[in-house]
């Protein structure tokens, strides 16, 4: 009992023990790398405050870090749009050093066993705790898949999810056409979202079992949640306390995992037989699978290809649904409301009625609708789901030398915000306002010379989806999925216009859409 009680008392002082220690840590930086947010003061309890502050204020450190001069060493210094390079400090997920703008080439030519983006989001997300088996995310297999079916694809399933979006509106948003009915714009897309997603990856029946749903949407809620608490403790505990913290995860995952097992038993059955295989993830996996390691390789384990789909569905659904919602909030509230979901309306009339050709929502018809693509853009650039637009650590065993010439040690995340670049009146004119068909014009206000962009397109002046080799690979299947719910709701409703647009909010890095607000829509009649 007595050893019991010590532990009981020492386990909350290790943790209260590791952080202060990260408070006031400099984490071995050298002192040429300024820190933004610690005032005049560059020491201990100057980056203690910094450290504090990146609780409730990280968006003004960014302008910060971006924008004004600052103090190091008792010195001002230039800015990172103006070349300089600094700190910001994240006392949930660690320190990461800011570079400018002018230093993506340098930071996008470095080999992966230098700088390396997937092991920042393993650290993010607590992968080794926070899902079933670590390798799933240490070697994934779903890229490859995304790559070369779900993108290929496109067209053999977007009937599908047309079919699906239809009623899953009307399911969601109703059917009234003469009175405004009230909708939690995040919740009921959500919903939707996770319709479309698990339509072309499980089909029907499955796609509309409320339970089946509720599980994946339940699980890819919490794991980031999880997440956060396990990056507050020091390494060594968290194998102890990752069962406690993650096993209400583990829980919904089983869940989630018990609905799509007898359908991938029977596809390994079927595939024995050599019968013809209809056209889903699941079967995408098992060809893959079979492809690389035969009829013995290990992913064609009925838990493992479960695990794949769950880790797919935390993917496809979450980053989808959010950018939906900033969307539908950021037109609602918008000056040209009305007429902005006109012309989209217009426009997809226009589309649908030309096409000759099935599917009628082909890859070819949906990169027309460029007024729907960029109310998306302009929503992703405005209001993105997470700050960084590209973000590596340092996996040399020696650290790595920045082009200013500071080392930095291995372990150090480095890269460059996307919210500080897409915010820039240099850049976007009126940046920090919502133009729905900035990017359908072409002009100088989009950031791209006078060029037309697509939702798809990224730059060193776009990472929604960051940039570079590693640019997310799910984005031409999102972004497809995307117009085709803006595109459905412009032509089958109304919504209410709102004077103030409700605030995102942040969560460190991460940036929450407005979850409990909600709108008021009507069905159009024709």
């Amino acid at each position: 009992m007595l050893s019991l009680a010590l532990v009981a008392v020492a386990i909350p002082l290790i943790v209260l023990a590791n952080l202060v220690r990260r408070l006031f840590s400099k984490a071995s930086l050298p002192p040429s790398l300024p820190w933004v947010g610690t005032g005049p003061h560059s020491g201990p309890l100057g980056r203690a405050r910094a450290n504090l502050k990146s609780f409730f204020s990280l968006k003004s450190m960014l302008d910060e870090g971006y924008y004004k001069v600052f103090y190091h060493c008792y010195q001002l210094v230039w800015y990172s749009r103006n070349h300089k390079a600094y700190v910001l400090p994240y006392f949930l997920n660690g320190f990461q050093v800011v570079l400018p703008r002018s230093q993506l080439d340098w930071l996008l030519a470095q080999p992966d066993s230098v700088l390396n983006q997937e092991e920042v989001n393993r650290q993010f997300l607590e992968s080794d705790y926070t899902f079933p088996h670590p390798s799933f995310v240490k070697d994934p297999v779903h890229p490859e898949i995304i790559r070369h079916e779900l993108t290929k694809k496109l067209n053999t399933f977007s009937d599908d999810v047309v079919d699906e979006m239809e009623q899953a509106l009307v399911d969601s948003w109703g059917t009234n056409t003469d009175d405004w009915v009230e909708v939690n714009v995040y919740q009921t897309l959500l919903h939707i979202v996770a319709r479309l997603s698990t339509r072309v990856f499980v089909g029907l029946p499955l796609c509309r079992d409320a339970d089946f749903l509720e599980a994946c949407q339940s699980f890819n809620r919490n794991v980031a949640l999880s997440a956060a608490f396990l990056n507050l403790l020091p390494g060594f505990l968290k194998p102890l306390f990752a069962p406690l913290v993650a096993g209400a995860d583990y829980l919904r995952y089983k869940k989630c995992s018990r609905y799509i097992l007898p359908t991938i038993k029977e596809r390994l059955e079927i595939l024995k037989n050599k019968e013809k295989l209809p056209s889903d993830y699941i079967q995408w996996a098992i060809d893959h699978a079979v492809q690389k390691g035969g009829l013995e390789s290990r992913e064609l384990e009925s838990r493992v290809i479960a695990t794949r789909f769950a880790i797919l569905c935390f993917a496809a659904i979450q980053s989808s649904v959010i950018t939906l919602t900033n969307a539908v909030f950021d037109i609602a509230s918008s000056p040209a409301c009305a007429d902005s979901l006109d012309t989209m309306r217009h426009e997809v009339l226009a589309e649908t009625s030309a096409a000759t050709a099935t599917p009628l929502w082909s890859r070819a018809m949906m990169t027309r609708l460029t007024h729907v693509d960029s109310a998306l853009r302009e929503s992703l650039r405005l209001n993105g789901f997470i700050e960084r637009g590209i973000m590596k650590m340092v996996v040399a065993p020696g650290g790595l030398t920045l082009p200013d010439g500071s080392h930095v040690p291995r372990g150090t995340k480095v890269g460059i915000s996307g919210w500080s670049v897409h915010h820039d009146n240099d850049i976007y004119t009126e940046a920090t306002t919502y133009d729905a068909f900035r990017f359908a014009k072409g002009s100088a206000s989009s950031g791209s010379g006078g060029k037309p962009q697509a939702l798809i397109n990224t730059s060193d002046n776009f990472m929604g989806f960051s940039h570079g080799s590693h640019a997310c690979p799910g984005r031409f299947f999102a972004a497809n999925q995307m117009k085709i719910a803006l595109g459905h709701i412009a032509l089958r409703y109304e919504i209410e216009p709102i004077p103030v647009r409700p605030t995102n909010r942040w969560f460190f890095g991460h940036i929450a859409p407005p979850l409990g607000e909600t709108l008021r829509v009507r069905r159009r009649r024709s």
